[in-house]
């Protein structure tokens, strides 16, 4: 099917199930976001079909960066239910945010192989992947990666939208539904060291990370960066965090600061501007 021929998302309400992790809490904190959301004038909508990531972004490279082939249906091998994205719609019905997940399959090897030998990027790395096209990993983090892992990426702001604590919820959300769908022994992301020298690590509750996976000759020429990650011990007491933060959070959501960047979780994010 053609790229520009993609489904239509639904609300993420209507789709919403709970399958793994503390179902309560978790159930609580998902509908409280989407309430959250909605108190900021935004609706909230979920599709599997990744090739809207990819029509969203083209929209908007003034603002976001290109994406990483991770997530494009075209290059790697995604399979709808294993997959989500996440959309914040206005109340024009326009996109202001974007944020997907993905569950990789590292049972036999690690996120350090799958990286190193181009594979976690492409369906046929041989055919597919430029001449001159690598990665590096030194982060040590990545070698013991394996198993079930969710991979999010794909997160963009509409620069209007920034600063309005989106990047407390969103993140926190994506999280908490791949844990619930998936049960993935870690959730993992890669982030630029501008934003995280902005503290916005700290924003998304990612406490973790590593240098480096350095990319070259890819679909960006040059690109550093960290590795984060959850295990899913610390996805599952998340929880319970988040939702007690959010019942506190959800009379000032909206005095809540972001950075003034929009990061690329999996380089996803914005483009710096001089």
């Amino acid at each position: 099917m053609p790229r520009d021929i993609v489904t239509a998302p639904v609300r993420f309400t209507e789709e919403l199930r709970v399958h793994h992790g503390p179902k309560r809490e978790i159930g609580r904190f998902l509908l409280q976001g989407d309430r959250a959301l909605n108190e900021l004038g935004l609706k909230l909508y979920l599709s599997h079909d990744l090739r809207r990531l990819f029509k969203v972004n083209r929209r908007h490279l003034d603002s976001w960066a290109p994406l990483m082939p991770v997530f494009d249906p075209v290059q790697s091998d995604i399979q709808a239910h294993h997959a989500f994205m996440f959309e914040l719609h206005d109340a024009k019905g326009e996109i202001v945010a974007t944020q997907v997940s993905r569950l990789l399959d590292l049972e036999a090897t690690t996120l350090a192989a799958e990286l190193e030998h181009l594979r976690l990027f492409y369906r046929d790395p041989a055919s597919q992947a430029g001449p001159s096209e690598r990665i590096e990993v030194t982060a040590p983090k990545a070698s013991d990666i394996t198993g079930r892992v969710a991979l999010s990426g794909g997160l963009w702001y509409r620069p209007d939208w920034r600063g309005k604590g989106l990047s407390w919820i969103l993140p926190r959300m994506t999280r908490t539904l791949a844990l619930t769908n998936w049960d993935p022994d870690h959730v993992i992301s890669f982030v630029e060291q501008g934003p995280v020298d902005h503290g916005i690590l700290v924003s998304y509750g990612l406490p973790d990370s590593e240098p480096w996976i350095r990319i070259r000759d890819s679909y960006r020429p040059v690109v550093d960066l960290l590795l984060t990650w959850r295990h899913k011990t610390d996805l599952t007491a998340d929880v319970a965090v988040y939702l007690a933060d959010l019942s506190k959070r959800r009379e000032r959501v909206c005095e809540v600061p972001d950075t003034q960047y929009s990061p690329e979780l999996v380089r996803q994010g914005s483009r710096r501007r001089s």
